[in-house]
């Protein structure tokens, strides 16, 4: 990451001079009550175990899309005159909501059954967007990976390596 900071403060030094970066990081916000030490273990794990189980639909998508083109079904809706880009489409559409749903159930269960401060002290919008982004490159990279795997059985193993 202080690679990429430094290539970009150089390009747009190199492109205008009057112009100056300052980057920095954001912590996960931590607890200063009395249950602190809870709260750290809480916030710890969430922190481990929320992008782990947002990353779980991923073979979920792989495993469907797989399975579709294995089983031939993709072709017998071409022959029926569906055109491949109203497929790619509602599949896209499809995943998304299913991500969305589960990213509003972690949300909700993390901000107010968990009361924990990675929902609650974090900007809403920088959460919302950082998660939105991980379904879109979830999403589309379960594209990207039904090209190369032929089997639905190993589209589920291989999508965790």
């Amino acid at each position: 990451m202080i690679l990429f900071d430094l290539m970009s403060k150089s390009y747009v030094q190199t492109l205008h001079d009057n112009v100056t970066l300052i980057s920095g990081s954001q912590v996960m916000p931590q607890s200063t009550s009395s249950k602190a030490f809870i709260a750290k273990i809480i916030n710890i794990s969430a922190a481990t175990l929320y992008p782990i189980a947002l990353s779980l639909l991923m073979p979920v998508f792989m495993q469907t899309i797989v399975l579709e083109k294995e089983e031939r079904l993709r072709e017998i809706m071409k022959m029926n005159g569906l055109k491949m880009r109203n497929y790619w489409l509602v599949n896209f559409v499809w995943f998304f909501v299913l991500y969305v749903a589960a990213v509003l159930i972690f949300i909700g269960f993390g901000r107010y059954v968990l009361d924990t401060d990675f929902f609650n002290s974090m900007n809403f919008t920088v959460l919302l967007v950082s998660l939105l982004g991980w379904g879109l490159c979830q999403v589309s990279l379960s594209f990207f990976y039904q090209n190369f795997i032929s089997k639905a059985k190993t589209a589920m193993s291989k999508v965790f390596f």
